[in-house]
């Protein structure tokens, strides 16, 4: 019984952690773009997750059937009008630290360079987006790695998920592999196949109803190439 408790309790903690680091860089962006300095962003973050799990306030997202998203933006929103009077008796370094910050603050701080014309709202969206994308591709990749498929997975990302401004020819990469081209290509569509799938498995996981996932899957492709 002890045993049963202690994996749940690390399962929940687990659960506990992905969330946080998928949803603090739209929340933070959102707090930065409403003026508040570095610092105070991030006290404010971890000020809000505080308030979140120990109000069991995401349990509601279930019973409202709403996304995800927007339901997280519009809490945050309400306990922004009210931070005010909190942070007067926050200091930093002081209570809890549910978030760390420290692995991708400087990839959000330049995140937010780039989708500066944008609104605060849609700055959030983008956040958000940017963080559903790479989690989906991690998957993909986790999956290859563990097949023994590492070199295939990562000269293949460049036709599928970006990350060279340039990327390299299909038979430059096939050379590369000891492939055909034509075996190349195979390969390439089932692997975007599998990362559609990763994908739609991310967006699923951040609504309450089931039709609300291609919408929210179409809204991700569209804040990302608007």
């Amino acid at each position: 019984m002890q045993a049963n408790k202690a994996d749940t309790a690390e399962t929940a903690q687990k659960a506990l952690a992905i969330f946080s680091e998928t949803y603090w860089p739209p929340l933070y962006t959102f707090v930065r773009r409403r003026g508040y300095p570095p610092a105070d962003a991030q006290d404010v973050v971890q000020a809000f997750f505080l308030q979140l799990f120990e109000q069991n306030t995401l349990g509601r997202a279930d019973r409202e059937k709403g996304r995800l998203r927007t339901f997280l933006l519009t809490l945050l929103q309400i306990f922004l009008l009210k931070q005010h009077e909190r942070m007067s008796a926050m200091k930093r370094g002081g209570g809890h630290h549910m978030v760390s910050f420290d692995m991708h603050l400087p990839e959000t701080e330049a995140s937010m360079l780039a989708t500066s014309h944008l609104s605060d709202v849609t700055s959030y969206d983008v956040a958000w987006a940017l963080t559903i994308v790479p989690r989906a591709w991690k998957n993909v990749r986790e999956r290859f790695v563990r097949e023994g498929k590492q070199e295939w997975i990562d000269a293949m990302r460049p036709f599928v998920a970006g990350g060279t401004a340039v990327p390299p020819s299909q038979e430059e990469v096939a050379k590369r592999l000891g492939t055909s081209v034509e075996n190349l290509r195979v390969s390439l569509s089932r692997l975007r196949q599998t990362y559609r799938h990763a994908l739609r498995a991310e967006v699923a996981s951040t609504v309450s109803n089931p039709a609300d996932i291609d919408d929210e899957l179409h809204y991700v492709y569209r804040v990302l190439t608007s």
